[in-house]
């Protein structure tokens, strides 16, 4: 009889490829995962500047604050008698260069000052 040995040569280059593969898909994940939630604190930054500013009435700080927004963010400003709120809404790629998109928001409001005007 003839025996047959099989040979596991190669099997670890394989297995390396494959974890190889996983981490630099965990690490794209990560990456994109920073970008977003970074996106998400220029979002929050800008709402809280923009309310104060505009709280205090002062147009041309609203204008400075608001060229700090995410790349195609938008700004929504409702005052009310005593109050002004701020949104800012902005749209991110999960992935970088992808259709995939989540939609971001942040809030602030922030009471008139007197003599400021909204």
């Amino acid at each position: 009889m003839k025996s047959t040995r099989r040979s596991d040569r190669g099997a670890v280059t394989v297995e390396a490829a494959f974890a190889s593969v996983g981490l630099v898909a965990l690490l794209a994940v990560l990456v994109s995962a920073i970008g977003v939630v970074l996106v998400q604190v220029q979002c929050v930054d800008a709402a809280g500047a923009i309310a104060r500013q505009a709280a205090r009435g002062d147009a041309a700080a609203v204008a400075e604050a608001e060229s700090h927004l995410p790349k195609e963010g938008r700004v929504v400003i409702r005052a009310t008698a005593t109050t002004v709120t701020v949104r800012v809404e902005a749209r991110e790629s999960v992935v970088p260069g992808s259709s995939v998109t989540i939609d971001l928001a942040a809030e602030a409001t922030a009471v008139l000052e007197p003599g400021g005007s909204s």
